[in-house]
């Protein structure tokens, strides 16, 4: 019987991570509750990833965790179960107190404030207090829930808003927050960026790539990301970001797991964490990484779990760039010509997976809420000195043109 890579989580976008595995000759099995996800693989288990106990025992009763060897998830609220399968079946994974310190945005954030990483405002709250309003008298915020995925639930609120508008904006947190606990934060202006890390069981932390983000204006009062590029700015620029990445990560006791971490870097340089995973994501893991670090990156998370070490410091970055790139339209807009990106692109960047579904003749999009509501993506690569992203704009532009005027 071949190998089995357990995935929990049957989102499109893990496309990436089970053909790698089904390639390399592994099977793979995907738990997902839903009755018909997007991904079911060579089997599908419909539970809910969170309950560890019921996926070991399924697997138990089909005889087949004996032939299971690794567990992964792109998902945040699945990263206990992932560490307690990967436990039972002998592997190396993160402590309990970095999955303590994982599982909340206020327990990260009061970690960082106490070495003195984080340097901005950040409180969390199981109610709505009048204290919200002083601060917004004084402070751009942001209100998110304290443990949601995908963006849901954010809200970005200018300085001296009204105060039905915070009250709005702490109660939509509050419903997408399974632990009833909001995070109100200084709004951080300057330039955001990803951070793609794993760590050994020795105290060594990798940095494999970091992208630069771009969030869409065709939202409302909230930050959703439509461009990841990687490794799109200097080598001196990525050494301090990985020198803090790398601080965040040893600072909550992660150890034998990857870290996706966002920061941002202000304009007068200095970097502050914003929320860090205990996982990866998608086609993150299975492609953008690789294609800079010129490595495999979950091959290697599985080999630390079985006791490699990494290399302290930022990776080797390839002469390649890699970008997460999300079809972004705005509201109200309606397709004309039926187009891609790569129309508008030389022949030498090219696209690993795509979604192009959303882009049909007549179609007309709405502004967006949430990362799920994104309209579609490339996985693009190619030269890095081509692949920047003044000549994206530029081609999305073009395309945009084409694609909505004629």
């Amino acid at each position: 019987m071949k190998p089995i890579f357990l995935l929990l989580g049957g989102n499109k976008l893990n496309m990436g991570i089970m053909q790698k595995f089904q390639k390399a000759g592994y099977s793979v099995y995907v738990v997902d509750w839903n009755e018909k996800p997007h991904l079911t693989g060579d089997k599908h288990y419909q539970i809910d990833v969170k309950d560890s106990e019921a996926i070991l025992s399924a697997l138990e009763k089909d005889g087949v965790l004996r032939n299971t060897v690794f567990a992964y998830s792109s998902i945040d609220l699945a990263v206990k179960s992932v560490a307690a399968i990967n436990r039972a079946l002998g592997l190396r994974t993160i402590s309990d107190e970095g999955l303590r310190f994982s599982s909340s945005k206020s327990l990260m954030t009061e970690r960082w404030n106490e070495v003195g990483i984080l340097n901005r405002i950040s409180k969390a709250y199981t109610f709505f207090d009048k204290e919200i309003i002083s601060y917004n008298k004084k402070n751009k915020i942001i209100i998110k829930p304290d443990n949601s995925a995908s963006s849901r639930g954010i809200t970005i609120l200018e300085k001296e808003s009204n105060e039905s508008d915070i009250a709005e904006a702490f109660n939509k947190a509050l419903e997408e927050a399974s632990d009833r606990i909001v995070m109100v934060e200084e709004f951080i202006e300057g330039t955001e960026f990803t951070v793609d890390m794993l760590g050994d069981d020795y105290g060594n932390v990798c940095v494999y790539g970091i992208s630069r983000k771009t969030h869409t204006k065709n939202t409302h009062n909230n930050k959703i990301a439509v461009k990841l590029h990687y490794n799109a700015v200097s080598e001196d620029i990525q050494k301090r970001i990985a020198k803090t990445g790398i601080e965040c990560y040893k600072a909550l006791r992660f150890s034998a797991s990857l870290g996706h971490l966002e920061v941002i870097m202000k304009d007068d340089g200095t970097i502050s964490p914003v929320e860090i995973g205990a996982r990866s994501s998608g086609f993150i893991a299975s492609d953008l990484v690789d294609v800079v670090s010129g490595a495999d990156y979950l091959r290697d998370l599985i080999s630390v779990q079985k006791g490699m070490r990494v290399d302290e410091g930022l990776h080797h970055q390839a002469e390649r760039s890699s970008v997460y790139f999300f079809y972004d339209f705005p509201e109200n807009s309606i397709v004309k010509h039926e187009c891609s990106l790569l129309d508008f692109c030389d022949k030498r960047i090219s696209s690993r997976y795509y979604d192009r579904s959303n882009i049909k003749e007549g179609n007309s999009f709405s502004n967006i809420d949430n990362d799920n509501a994104r309209l579609g993506f490339e996985v693009l690569e190619g030269p890095r000195d081509l692949l920047t992203i003044e000549y994206l704009k530029q081609a999305e532009q073009r395309m945009l043109q084409y694609m909505l005027e004629g």
